[in-house]
């Protein structure tokens, strides 16, 4: 267990290095994007004659469902590096990349996987690692943000999603209880379904963010 404690620490903090400027760069795009859109519903509320009270409510309602996404990533993103930041370790597999020092995340992934061998949850920990190197990038709790979008994606058309989410949130819990619990694993605390959701949705409102600026400039032009 403690050879996948140490091993799961050095591929979370692998991790959050490799993602950070990533992630950075993301949140400060779709912030942009707020903050232009913002500025250009209060250009479109303020002067009298506006689009009325349902309007105005649908507005604001449409703008805190576009940031909702940003700030929960941008939240997750903050604890997850501080709870990974780390002295460097002399016997840590890495690569030295210019001047910065990046762990190798492909050889403990790998590691992270073998100490897994054996242990329940053994295959969904392997799916998820794999899933994670190739981009880069129990029983299911019922409780939960991350519990409700697996319920809500879980029927019909969108079953593969609620599946994911299913063995992704299994996965998770197979790594923090197999690497100690929360004392030795804090950054395994947070949910990784909401994180994942947090950043589809921020992609998500740096796109919709994007047309919907278009869209009010015309209108703005156009009064």
């Amino acid at each position: 267990m403690s050879s996948l404690s140490e091993n799961l620490g050095a591929f979370a903090r692998g991790g959050a290095q490799l993602l950070r400027f990533p992630t950075a760069f993301l949140l400060g795009w779709a912030t942009l994007v707020l903050v232009v859109l913002t500025w250009q519903v209060w250009a479109l509320l303020a002067p009298a004659g506006g689009p009325g009270g349902l309007g105005t409510a649908l507005l604001i309602a449409f703008l805190a469902l576009l940031a909702l996404p940003v700030l929960v990533l941008g939240l997750r993103r903050r604890r997850w590096l501080r709870l990974t930041e780390a002295p460097a370790s002399a016997d840590r597999p890495t690569v030295v990349v210019g001047s910065q020092e990046l762990i190798r995340i492909d050889s403990l992934s790998d590691k992270v996987e073998d100490d897994m061998t054996g242990i329940e949850g053994e295959e969904d920990v392997r799916a998820v690692m794999d899933a994670f190197t190739e981009v880069q990038l129990p029983e299911v709790s019922r409780r939960g943000a991350g519990a409700r979008m697996t319920r809500m994606f879980g029927v019909g058309r969108l079953a593969v999603i609620g599946r994911v989410f299913g063995r992704m949130e299994r996965a998770q819990r197979a790594l923090l209880t197999a690497a100690g619990g929360p004392t030795k694993a804090p950054y395994l605390v947070d949910d990784l379904r909401v994180t994942v959701a947090a950043f589809v949705g921020t992609l998500l409102t740096i796109g919709v963010g994007g047309l919907s600026i278009l869209v009010l400039a015309a209108v703005l032009l156009s009064r």
